[in-house]
């Protein structure tokens, strides 16, 4: 398969909220790593995370720019937008509209079928699109600045999603 195709199709699929379309696109071992839900492996583990995903953003759609191949790997860029209107890689639902913007690099084999993705993706955007409060708010201690996240301090940081 070529990235221009592979991205046509996962789009289609995911505008679809069709897990099978999706699933279908794969092969073992289905090597998956994103700073979301960190590294997954097996088509059990993919169609897991469809499932979450889009329970986690009912209305999610997807639209999947290609960028270039290069052999077997191929890079895409990858826009998701929807509402936050339920638990996703533990983080409750907001209700807030989220719109990212993520890098996936996606290797193929030689049957055309992904077998490894790696996603890049600005991890301080989810926060700010999916918390209630800034991570402004948040570094400069304004009022509520502890309602962010429990695990957060001015000492230690934030802890990863």
């Amino acid at each position: 398969m070529h990235i221009h195709h592979f991205a046509r199709s996962a789009a289609q699929a995911v505008n679809a909220h069709d897990v099978d379309s999706v699933v279908a696109l794969w092969a073992e071992p289905a090597r998956y790593d994103s700073p979301l839900t960190g590294p997954q492996n097996g088509i059990a583990a993919l169609r897991e995370r469809e499932i979450a995903l889009f329970g986690g953003f009912s209305d999610l759609t997807a639209t999947c720019t290609p960028l270039g191949q290069e052999g077997n790997t191929g890079a895409m860029l990858v826009r998701f937008v929807g509402t936050h209107d339920g638990n996703y890689a533990g983080i409750a639902p907001t209700g807030r509209a989220v719109n990212l913007e993520m890098v996936a690099i996606v290797e193929f084999d030689d049957d055309g079928r992904v077998i490894a993705e790696r996603v890049m993706l600005d991890s301080a955007a989810v926060i700010r699109q999916t918390r209630r409060l800034s991570l402004r708010r948040k570094a400069q201690g304004g009022p509520g600045a502890d309602f962010l996240d429990s695990s957060c301090t001015r000492t230690k940081g934030c802890a990863r999603l």
